[in-house]
């Protein structure tokens, strides 16, 4: 048997591991996505990572997508799927989704889950310094051109060039 024949399926390590290229395993949604949803038949507490994990969803991006929502629509949306998988009625279903959803970080604006996901933090303070700066530099520049085209003192003006020193 060859070494080929011995590797993992496409997308079976990503799949065992939880690793994924599109989640963004940042702790944003930590409150929300290890909250406890119920506690099981075995008596141990399912979390939201849990719930969403057995859906086959990821849960970074489920949350992210939730976030996005109203948070009347998110919740009903949040029922449906953990009625897949968590033992409650409905009445406990929507009031335990909308509990969880409470949890999920305001929703943001297109821009700043962009700039989020790529790394980026969104903070105006820190915008509003770097402005500043720019600011400061260009002043600076502008300084030392106005200063190197200011007569200099002792100089009278351009000596003509057809004027021969005597």
């Amino acid at each position: 048997m060859s070494r080929s024949n011995l590797a993992a399926p496409s997308g079976l390590l990503a799949r065992a591991t939880g690793a994924s290229s599109t989640s963004n395993l940042s702790a944003t949604f930590n409150d929300f996505l290890f909250a406890t949803v119920c506690e099981e038949r075995n008596e141990m507490p399912l979390s939201v990572i849990s719930a969403l994990a057995r859906l086959d969803l990821d849960p970074w991006a489920e949350a992210a997508a939730l976030a996005r929502m109203p948070p009347d629509d998110a919740a009903k949306r949040l029922s449906s799927q953990l009625a897949g998988v968590a033992p409650t009625t409905e009445l406990d279903g929507s009031t335990t989704a909308a509990r969880l959803v409470a949890l999920l970080p305001a929703a943001e604006t297109d821009a700043a889950a962009r700039g989020r996901a790529a790394g980026v933090q969104v903070n105006p303070q820190g915008r509003l310094a770097g402005i500043m700066w720019l600011i400061i530099v260009v002043s600076m520049v502008l300084s030392l051109m106005m200063g190197a085209l200011a007569p200099r003192p002792g100089v009278t003006g351009p000596v003509p060039a057809t004027a021969t020193p005597h």
